[in-house]
């Protein structure tokens, strides 16, 4: 309705928006992008929704597990440790690869260099609050209730965390199952992006005695892949 507004502004509003000049014409080329982007966007999310309500339901579900505490703690503070781990070697390439990017401007033309390696220091530092900030879902999630495994051929529901591998260009990849404590699955699913498809991998623990269970499950889902 935004868009719509903008789109249709400077040709109902009459000689109101006249002093904006080509101005007007910028407002409703952005007025269409928004509300294209939005339509498009409305289908998009419903889709998803509609196989959340469906998780939620409890309706065609391939698992459904509950955790006791000890599980819950012993899982999420595993994965709280192994994404730390992950983004803390992330930050050590990326400051590597710019300190290498700002010694080879530096010795070819050092004032350049200098303000290289400044924007480089910026930039570093910007990446490590975003890495600090993602690792408090996952603190959060540590700290916080013991939450439900629901798995769907579609998409699984883990505690709030909602992951949809099937429709609108998202592609189920592979499946695999990883010793614990606790065991857990990972699936990995990718979305299309501007040049490849980027891969999503989430893990979600098997409760005690559930592992045959958890192997039948990596078997139906890779057999609904085909």
């Amino acid at each position: 309705m935004l868009g719509a507004g903008m789109v249709a502004a400077p040709f109902v509003t009459g000689e109101a928006l006249e002093p904006m000049g080509d101005a007007r014409f910028a407002l409703a080329f952005a007025g269409s992008v928004v509300a294209l982007s939005s339509f498009i966007c409305v289908f998009f999310f419903r889709s998803r929704n509609r196989v959340r309500r469906q998780l939620l339901a409890g309706r065609d579900l391939l698992v459904r597990w509950i955790y006791t505490e000890a599980e819950w703690r012993a899982f999420a503070g595993e994965e709280t440790r192994r994404q730390a781990a992950f983004k803390r070697t992330l930050l050590w390439i990326t400051a590597i690869i710019m300190v290498v990017i700002t010694g080879l401007i530096a010795a070819s033309n050092p004032e350049v260099g200098l303000g290289v390696g400044g924007v480089m220091l910026v930039t570093w530092v910007v990446c490590w609050l975003a890495a600090r900030g993602s690792m408090r879902s996952y603190r959060r999630r540590e700290k916080g209730t013991t939450p439900e495994a629901r798995i769907a051929r579609d998409g699984l529901l883990l505690g709030e965390e909602f992951h949809l591998w099937r429709g609108w260009g998202q592609r189920f990849e592979r499946c695999a199952m990883h010793e614990g404590p606790p065991p857990q699955i990972e699936i990995t699913y990718s979305t299309p992006g501007r040049y490849n498809r980027s891969e999503i991998s989430v893990r979600v623990p098997v409760p005690a005695g559930k592992e045959a269970e958890a192997a039948a499950l990596l078997q139906r889902l890779e057999q609904a892949k085909a």
